[in-house]
């Protein structure tokens, strides 16, 4: 049996899973399948082989589910509040901005786990061991910029798994206005509190693979019936109407490419985690065909009826194809709570000091977190207001800050780097200051302030513990 980092004895199960890599074969991290506390088995079904893996593919599969969900159903709003134009540039410019944060993370992964196997760290063959945000700064940067991710990455994510409940449940009252919002929520926040027993993100490739095709569908349904209903006649399009307006859409906007608070882990289950920048950026493309038909048709279509409707549903006359695309997104809400969730359970599980017990007693330890998702979804259902805070004070810094300074200051030059970048890193650390400049200014400041006054202004509209917010 082998040992943990604090000597005691792993189960069989807990079955070492090594990778050839080439003459890179230190980028590679150990994985595991499953352990669930009884005697290790290789999995033959193909059950197994098709719901546990770990390629670029399932990287991609992965990213493309935590990056684009319930957000398609609020983009014609966000583009209500800033416009066409600026609408499109800056969905573009906030993706592409992602897209450069996120190769910063995977390569300070990359020398995180480089480090780990030459200071022989038992962390590094540890099977129970997945790399974390926070983790990677305390390593590269300090205890410092360690303290701060892990509050933000925290937060963040404690924001983005409520917000699948608030959703589902918004979306189920259209569907049957019949039961409250509130006890929609209650009824699918206690449903998706099942994730609690799904180990990791190896076990996530069909679930990944449900939530694009949700996803997809959602998404050119909107966009075709828009095309098809045409511009209506009272249409206008005269965003943004106020400057709190325009940057309330801004971090919204923002918000929508915050998946990296999920990224390392995501990376750090792939066969080869120096790999998920390729798989984030294929997710870059895909995504694109998702978001930017279906914001500017519904917009075209509704002009600023779309202002007063945060779930984009609503504006769609009821037909067998809109409710077919409610029961979908629901459905992808569901998988992308746990895409949410699973980082915060290792956070959790470090936390109470059972992350080195069996999966059976992890997986119950779990479960009250999933009821504090549960309590703050109900507390505070104003899902479009929460993405707006989560865009200015986490994605801000969990997304596009954050990855800059750590970067800088782990890589003042290229020299022993694993990953270096193509061009020269001087250039690499001029961009990332400018980053941190312009997204602090601009998202945490501006959009902070914004954000929180539309935030306490649907709280002293409905209350707190709405039984039926915007019914």
């Amino acid at each position: 049996m082998a040992s943990s980092s604090n000597g005691r004895q792993r189960p069989l199960s807990a079955r070492l899973v090594t990778e050839e890599c080439g003459l890179e074969e230190d980028l590679c991290s150990l994985h595991f399948l499953e352990v669930d506390g009884s005697r290790g088995t290789a999995p033959s079904s193909k059950w197994r082989s098709m719901s546990n893996s770990g390629t670029v593919f399932d990287g991609f599969l992965l990213a493309a589910s935590s990056e684009v969900g319930q957000s398609l159903l609020t983009l014609p709003h966000i583009f209500a509040q800033v416009g066409f134009t600026m609408g499109l540039i800056l969905e573009f410019l906030f993706a592409t901005l992602a897209l450069h944060t996120n190769f910063l993370l995977v390569s300070m992964h990359a020398q995180h786990r480089h480090k780990m196997k030459l200071e022989d760290d038992p962390r590094h063959r540890d099977p129970y061991h997945i790399v974390t945000y926070h983790e990677i700064m305390d390593s590269l940067v300090g205890s410092r910029l360690k303290n701060l991710s892990l509050v933000v990455v925290f937060f963040a994510l404690l924001g983005l798994a409520p917000v699948q409940i608030i959703a589902t449940a918004s979306n189920f009252y259209i569907l049957s206005d019949s039961i409250s919002k509130r006890s929609w929520a209650l009824m699918w926040g206690s449903l998706f509190s099942l994730v609690a027993f799904v180990p990791t993100f190896r076990h996530y490739r069909i679930l990944a693979i449900v939530g694009i095709m949700t996803t997809t569908y959602t998404s050119w349904f909107m966009t075709v019936t828009s095309i098809v209903e045409g511009k209506q006649d009272d249409a206008t399009y005269d965003a943004p109407t106020s400057t709190v307006q325009f940057f309330t859409g801004l971090v919204q906007l923002l918000f929508i490419n915050g998946g990296h608070s999920t990224g390392i882990e995501v990376a750090d289950v792939l066969d080869d985690p120096s790999s998920y920048d390729i798989s984030y950026f294929w997710s870059y493309l895909y995504i694109f065909t998702l978001t930017m038909p279906n914001a500017f048709a519904a917009y075209h279509t509704y002009g600023q009826e779309c202002f007063n409707n945060t779930n984009a549903f609503n504006l769609f006359p009821r037909s067998i194809y809109r409710d077919f695309g409610i029961i979908m997104m629901s459905l992808h809400q569901a998988i992308a709570f746990g895409l949410f969730v699973a980082p915060l359970f290792h956070i959790w599980e470090d936390f109470l000091r059972v992350h080195d017990e069996p999966f059976k007693v992890r997986a119950v330890a779990r479960l009250p977190l999933c009821a504090l998702m549960l309590f703050l979804a109900v507390a505070f259902p104003f899902f479009g207001a929460i993405n707006a805070i989560l865009g200015a004070f986490t994605t801000s810094f969990g997304t596009f800050i954050i990855p800059c300074i750590g970067y800088n200051l782990a890589f003042p030059s290229s020299e022993n780097m694993v990953k270096a970048p193509a061009v020269d890193i001087k250039w690499v650390r001029r961009i990332n200051w400018a980053i941190c400049a312009t997204v602090f200014l601009v998202g945490f400041v501006a959009g902070g302030y914004t954000s929180l006054r539309n935030f306490f202004e649907k709280l002293d509209r409905f209350d707190f513990f709405a039984k039926c917010y915007q019914c």
